[in-house]
C-alpha cells in the first residue's frame, strides 16, 4: 500500500498563516479597549458590550495587520534572529505580498467596523494606525521614544473603548493605563535586554542602549506610580470608594510580574506571554476584573 505524504510546512492553509502572522497571542493587549465598559458599569448593557468587544475586534485586526506588514518589511533581518526566525514570513511559508494584501484586508476592515460604531472611534483608529506606522518607520530607533509609543498605543486602545459607548472619559483610567503599559513595555525592553547579553541587534541598534540596571531603575520608578495612580483612581474618580478592594489585586499582579522578572526564567522578551501561562496572574486578572465589574454595576 503507498504511503501518503507528509505535507511540508510550507503548505499549511494560506489562511492559517495569515492568522500565524497576525500574532494571535498578542491580541490580548487589545483587552485594553474593554475597560471603558467594565468601569463605567455598561458591560451590563447588552448593546455597549457588543460595541466594544465589535472595537476590540477592529484593534485585534489593525494590530495584527501591523504585524505583516513589518514582518514583510523586516524578513530579511528577522531570518538572522532566532527569536524571530520562525514567523511564517520569515521562514518562507508566507509571501509577502500575500501578507501585505491580508494587512490591507485587515485595515480596511478594522476602520469599516469603527465607521460603523461613531466618528470618533474611527478617528481614533485612524490616529492607532497612524502611530503604528509612525512606529515601525523611525520611533521604534529613538530611546525611550520607543517603549513611550507602545505605551501611547495601549492609552488609544482605552480611550477608543471610552468613545465607543458614548461614556464620560475617566483621564485616571488613561493614565493607569499608560503607567501599566509603560511597566510592561520595560519589562518587555528588560528581557531583550538579557537575551542580547550585550550584543549587537541587526534590526533595533537602539536595544544596545538599554542595559538591564539602566530598566531596572526605570521599572523603579514607573511600579509606584502605577499603584498610586491606581489608588487616587479609586479614592477620587470611581463610581464607588469601594472600588479600593481592588487595590490589591493590582498590588499582587505588578507584584507578580516583578517576581516573574527578577526570580524566574518564564519572563521572555514579551511580558504579555506570560499571561498565557502563569497561573496565579491569570487567577489574579479574573479576580481583579469580576470585582471591579461587581462594583461598577452596583454603583
Amino acid at each position: 500500500m503507498e504511503a501518503r505524504a507528509v505535507p511540508a510546512a510550507g503548505r499549511l492553509p494560506t489562511a492559517r498563516l495569515v492568522v500565524e502572522g497576525m500574532r494571535p497571542r498578542q491580541w490580548l493587549k487589545n483587552a485594553f479597549v474593554l475597560g471603558g465598559v467594565l468601569y463605567s458599569g455598561e458591560f451590563l448593557d447588552a448593546g455597549s458590550l457588543a460595541t466594544a468587544l465589535a472595537v476590540t475586534l477592529a484593534f485585534c485586526l489593525a494590530s495584527g495587520a501591523t504585524y505583516l506588514v513589518n514582518d514583510s518589511v523586516d524578513a530579511e533581518t528577522d531570518r538572522l534572529n532566532p527569536r524571530t526566525a520562525s514567523r511564517p514570513i520569515a521562514r518562507g511559508d508566507l509571501a509577502p505580498r500575500t501578507a501585505i494584501a491580508a494587512a490591507v484586508v485587515a485595515t480596511v476592515g478594522a476602520l469599516a467596523i469603527t465607521a460603523l460604531v461613531n466618528w470618533q472611534t474611527l478617528v481614533t483608529m485612524a490616529g492607532f494606525l497612524a502611530l503604528q506606522v509612525a512606529y515601525s518607520l523611525f520611533l521604534k530607533h529613538l530611546l525611550f521614544v520607543d517603549v513611550m509609543t507602545v505605551a501611547a498605543g495601549f492609552v488609544v486602545r482605552a480611550y477608543a473603548g471610552l468613545v465607543a459607548i458614548d461614556v464620560e472619559i475617566s483621564e485616571w483610567l488613561l493614565l493607569c493605563t499608560g503607567l501599566l503599559a509603560l511597566f510592561i513595555g520595560f519589562g518587555k525592553r528588560r528581557g531583550e535586554a538579557v537575551a542580547l547579553g550585550g550584543r549587537a541587534h541587526p534590526q533595533r541598534p537602539v536595544l544596545e542602549q538599554y542595559s538591564v540596571s539602566l530598566i531596572d531603575e526605570l521599572i523603579a520608578v514607573v511600579t509606584p506610580s502605577i499603584i498610586v495612580a491606581y489608588s487616587l483612581y479609586a479614592v477620587l474618580a470611581a463610581r464607588s470608594q469601594v472600588m479600593l478592594l481592588t487595590v490589591p489585586f493590582v498590588l499582587y499582579g505588578v507584584f507578580r510580574v516583578l517576581f516573574l522578572i527578577h526570580h524566574r526564567s518564564r519572563l521572555p522578551e514579551d511580558p504579555t506571554v506570560v499571561v498565557w501561562t502563569d497561573r496565579p496572574l491569570q487567577v489574579c486578572i479574573l479576580l481583579w476584573g469580576v470585582s471591579a465589574g461587581a462594583i461598577s454595576a452596583l454603583s
